[in-house]
């Protein structure tokens, strides 16, 4: 029997690859995309997510159009006021189909960079500027995925040139089209970057090495050769040294400190800092109020 929380996913197939789906499900759901020679597009109907990238996190609601370019991802979809339910369509570009359906007539944004080696200079996913158009284009394209008869593959192709053109032309102030030019180049994220970024989400070690495009073991090898000491010992410390600072310097309550600093599980971190400040948080507190 299917869970509540197992996708369900309709799907468009061009040239017979899965290049457009539709996914239903329920939240909370976390997972892990690696996209490799291959980005992806997706518009939220339903839900409430947080993408963690290399460098930063996005916080994504309905009517929300992300472009992920070739990179990991972690996918957080969450509890929300308005409902549990998560949908939304999503579209997979490759560079063969691209290729397979522009032939010689590629757009010239989409190429201005397209042959740069030296790395990426975009970031991993950008959120496109809310627009009537691009809303009204994904309303038709889930009626597509949801009622696949007679779709086919010239209709398709049509529908992926329409949206890299709108793509094109709302993005006024070009802050979004550089990433058409690096879809499949790899961001090659260096381990300090990530670390810094995350170094207050929950993010476990692995996951850290996930978006780093590492092993655990390499991960935790060269996080030692550049801290000293091990992943899991900083991380703990420092989201540690930084609760302490908010419960001496703000009126926040514990448990939301806690949450702010990633910690997820509120005996845990009362453990945790009773082992390294000889102290409860609680009891931290109190001394502070007294």
């Amino acid at each position: 029997m299917t869970s509540e929380h197992t996708p369900v996913l309709k799907t468009l197939r061009y040239n017979a690859q899965v290049v457009m789906g539709l996914r239903q499900f329920s939240a909370p759901l976390t997972y892990q995309d690696g996209l490799v020679n291959e980005a992806r597009l997706i518009h939220i109907f339903k839900g409430q997510s947080s993408l963690i990238c290399a460098g930063k996190t996005i916080s994504l609601e309905p009517g929300d159009t992300l472009l992920m370019k070739a990179d990991n991802f972690i996918n957080r979809w969450l509890d929300s006021p308005q409902g549990n339910a998560v949908e939304f369509v999503g579209v997979r570009l490759t560079q063969s189909l691209i290729q397979s359906i522009y032939e010689k007539s590629l757009p010239e944004k989409f190429v201005s960079n397209y042959s740069y080696m030296g790395g990426s200079r975009c970031d991993s996913a950008a959120v496109i500027p809310k627009h009537t158009l691009l809303n009204g284009y994904f309303t038709l394209l889930k009626q597509y995925i949801a009622q696949p008869d007679g779709i086919t593959d010239t209709l398709i192709a049509l529908k992926i040139q329409e949206l890299i053109e709108l793509i094109i032309q709302v993005d006024v102030n070009g802050q979004f089209t550089p990433l058409l030019s690096e879809l499949f180049l790899p961001k090659q994220p260096k381990l300090q970057k990530v670390v810094q970024a995350h170094l207050y989400s929950p993010l476990k070690v692995e996951e850290m090495a996930f978006l780093c495009h590492m092993s655990t073991s390499t991960f935790n090898r060269k996080f030692k050769q550049v801290y000293g000491t091990s992943a899991n010992k900083y991380l703990v410390l420092k989201r540690l040294e930084k609760a302490e600072q908010l419960i001496n310097t703000t009126n926040e309550r514990v448990t939301d400190i806690a949450l702010e600093c990633g910690f997820e599980e509120l005996s845990y971190f009362s453990r945790a800092f009773k082992k390294h400040f000889n102290i409860t948080p609680s009891e931290l507190r109190k001394t502070r109020s007294d």
